[in-house]
């Protein structure tokens, strides 16, 4: 189906020569790099015994980790001595402010007359 323009030619043709078709040839990439050779046996061993290794000491640095926090050994002698007089001074401030409140209380409370 063309169609014919004002000056005679059919649309199908003019566009054909106005934009021929455009081949482009694949470019290199710079980036690309020869496949590796494989490894040796030699290597594959010592990169599994330097895994296996690293495993071991990372998970003895865990446990080590856990102990450390469990036993407390990372807290100095007197921590408990610390924790029990932070809680005695709580205790401390909380009858305080019970005693004040009572006597609040009973400043502000109305008297009953009798009559």
């Amino acid at each position: 189906m063309t169609t014919e323009t004002a000056t005679g030619h059919s649309a199908a043709a003019s566009s054909s020569a106005v934009n021929p078709p455009v081949e482009l040839e694949p470019v290199p990439m710079a980036t690309e790099e020869a496949p590796s050779q494989p490894r040796g046996l030699g290597r594959r061993i010592l990169g599994i015994v330097g895994g296996l290794g690293y495993r071991i000491v990372d998970n003895m640095s865990f446990v080590g980790e856990v102990l450390v926090d469990f036993l407390d050994l990372d807290k100095p002698a007197y921590h408990k001595e610390i924790e029990d007089l932070k809680k005695q001074k709580k205790k401390l401030a909380k009858a305080k402010e019970l005693k004040e409140a009572e006597e609040i209380a009973s400043i502000e409370a109305p008297v009953l007359a009798v009559s």
